[in-house]
């Protein structure tokens, strides 16, 4: 289905850029609760939680049980081999996929992925997580992942390959939108007229790399329902829903460009209304179940579009 490429190399580049995303947004993520764990003055009810429950299969117990645990969350999240998601398992997968793709990928590229796991699989890593170095650490890896999308921008070619990276890196960052949008609305029953202050919103756009242009955009909007302009409906925030959005369908037209099979019209209709339930949103207006509803309603889409998309160009049965 992918025109002059093979559909295992395609299937390599899309997931190589899936799991580098959402490592990335993890580690994010971890970072600023890390980070806020040790402001006494902040009330918090959450700890470690929305991290537990979208990039772990914990069960709520267990959550419950170590959500304030620093300890052990920093290294379960980063180098615990039991969790599925950890940033030692993703980037030993994103490395497998980035080997089969090597012809595809740029030299500059696939050395930098190779000495991010390296680093993750030192044998020393767990024990300095129990130190004063754990900081540092984070530090260490998320400007490491700064480097590695500075290195996909600046040496892949704007070919097939960055068409089906692309695609994989916008759809991992729109769902972990999503996901954390929900997060930290479910709690305040999606409540857009309440009064919850910056403090309470503060480490939702952390975690999105968006509290600096929020607090650069002046508005006398209420807190609420400022963070879900941005959050969902700012065209120049990178982490919005409709920014990712865009730059899928932008990259599925460009695969799509001369391919004239059913199939193909159909996933591009559904994915243009996908897009325009979003953009066409009166965001002013938008009420509390609206909101509760159309988070979901697109997470559910997105998830149902990734599944046809992997069947329609990698042969999944």
């Amino acid at each position: 289905m992918a025109v002059n490429m093979l559909s295992r190399v395609a299937d390599g580049i899309y997931w190589l850029n899936r799991y580098m995303e959402r490592t990335d947004g993890m580690l994010l993520t971890l970072n600023t609760l890390f980070i806020m764990s040790f402001d006494q003055e902040t009330n918090d009810y959450q700890g470690y939680k929305p991290l537990l429950e979208y990039y772990t299969d914990l069960s709520p117990e267990e959550i419950n049980e170590v959500q304030y645990n620093t300890s052990f969350v920093l290294k379960y999240i980063i180098c615990d081999t039991k969790n599925i998601n950890s940033v030692k398992n993703l980037i030993t997968k994103a490395r497998e996929n980035a080997r089969g793709s090597q012809d595809k990928i740029t030299k500059e590229l696939w050395e930098h992925i190779n000495s991010m796991y390296h680093f993750i699989n030192a044998p020393e890593l767990p024990v300095r997580l129990e130190t004063a170095e754990a900081i540092g650490i984070l530090s260490k890896l998320n400007k490491d992942f700064l480097l590695y999308n500075g290195i996909v921008h600046v040496t892949m070619p704007r070919g097939l390959s960055w068409c089906f990276s692309s695609i994989g890196k916008n759809l991992e960052r729109c769902l972990q939108t999503i996901t954390f949008t929900q997060a930290y609305y479910k709690p305040i029953n999606y409540n857009l007229e309440g009064d919850e202050n910056l403090m309470y919103w503060r480490k939702l756009l952390l975690s999105l790399s968006g509290y600096e242009l929020y607090m650069k955009s002046y508005s006398n909007i209420p807190h609420n329902r400022k963070v879900v302009q941005q959050v969902i409906f700012n065209k120049e925030f990178a982490h919005s829903v409709i920014y990712t959005l865009e730059l899928i369908e932008t990259n599925l037209n460009c695969l799509f460009k001369d391919n004239h099979l059913s199939e193909a019209r159909t996933m591009r209709n559904h994915f243009g209304r996908l897009k325009s339930a979003i953009e066409f949103t009166d965001y002013h207006n938008l009420t509390n179940e609206q909101l509760e509803h159309i988070l979901e309603d697109t997470k559910t889409q997105l998830y149902k579009f990734s599944a046809d998309f992997s069947k329609l160009f990698f042969s999944y049965t």
